[in-house]
């Protein structure tokens, strides 16, 4: 759809529905997946979950750094004319995304494969919550690269015209999420353990339905070689760095919650700790889409405003890439712990 030939509010709101989907889906099945766990472990099982709020903190964040990160110098670049060089150096920095975003998911494997227990100490799990948050983790160390990549090519589809199938595919890892939790946790009897394979089985669904879009006729999204890859890894962590600083901020702030909580008032307290925090997803939900939506349409408008013209030209160009990274944050703002949790 052409921002230029078509209705801004129409295109805007597309695109604002499909973020706003996407989010709201999110926060209502890590809810659930808090419930679930909780009801079968009492609220050493909520505490749990809490306690690994921060793990999602860093495989969000990184994967919104990538994500993020190039998809706005993606869409400017697209909103200048889309000829064919515009294709090519576009697909430069998704391609950039694409190779930053294995780098980072190898690092993170790693370390929360190896150093699992030592990382959920050091978040707050003490006794029997280190015991189920490590349940919980188990399965979903297999699926670590899924979580992290869904981020980066969410980004990605919302800017080449695909939002909806962003949305879907949150969708269908959400949906099942939901019912494998209930089939995992209670009918298989597995409990923490049950949660975490249905996250990741979700994550894993999602990801699959993300891939679907490189064999549609709306792709535009091609693997080729950058020139200069370091540099413009080094713009797409420039670009992207306020959104991943904002949700690694939020997630050190809730492992000094975590700590404290556990130390003064126990376990108990840290798992309404926790529920609050899920249910604060859903007032994240409207900045979260308001600033999706915005990437995608804006960088167009500036570009039809600078052909026509525009006396606002000159300062639209400087307040243009931190308008842009400010759309991210909210993205920041909702992952899935950041105020957020476990999917």
């Amino acid at each position: 759809m052409d921002f230029q030939n078509g209705k801004i509010k129409t295109i805007y709101f597309k695109y604002l529905a499909a973020a706003f989907g996407s989010a709201l889906i999110t926060s209502i099945y890590s809810i659930v997946d808090m419930a679930m766990v909780g009801q079968y472990h009492g609220p050493e099982g909520s505490a749990a979950l809490a306690v690994v709020a921060p793990v999602w903190n860093i495989i969000y964040s990184l994967g919104l750094l990538m994500g993020i990160g190039g998809s706005v110098l993606f869409s400017m670049i697209r909103g200048k004319s889309g000829g064919e060089e515009e294709l090519r150096r576009s697909n430069e920095y998704f391609t950039a995304s694409v190779i930053g975003s294995v780098i980072l998911a190898v690092i993170v494997w790693m370390g929360i494969i190896f150093f699992d227990r030592q990382l959920l100490v050091a978040f707050g799990a003490q006794d029997n919550t280190l015991t189920l948050a490590r349940e919980y983790v188990r399965p979903i160390k297999t699926a670590i690269p899924c979580f992290l990549f869904n981020q980066m090519l969410a980004a990605y589809l919302r800017n080449d015209k695909n939002p909806a199938l962003a949305t879907g595919a949150v969708l269908a890892g959400g949906i099942f999420n939901i019912f494998g939790d209930y089939f995992f946790v209670f009918a298989c009897d597995m409990g923490a353990f049950g949660a975490g394979l249905a996250t990741a089985i979700g994550s894993a669904l999602s990801f699959l339905v993300m891939l679907t879009h490189f064999l549609t006729k709306k792709n535009t999204l091609r693997l080729v070689r950058p020139e200069g890859l370091l540099r413009k890894l080094k713009e797409i962590t420039t670009t992207g760095f306020s959104t991943f600083f904002i949700d690694v901020a939020m997630g050190i702030l809730t492992i000094l919650f975590n700590r404290q909580i556990v130390i003064y008032l126990g376990t108990n307290a840290l798992a309404v700790y926790g529920v609050m925090v899920n249910i604060s997803t859903f007032a994240q939900c409207c900045a979260y889409s308001v600033g999706q939506a915005s990437q995608r349409s804006f960088p167009r408008i500036l570009e039809q405003e600078r052909a026509d013209g525009s006396a606002r030209r000159s300062s639209t160009r400087l307040e243009r890439r931190p308008f842009l990274e400010s759309c991210g944050r909210g993205s920041a703002s909702f992952s899935r712990n950041s105020l957020s949790v476990s999917s």
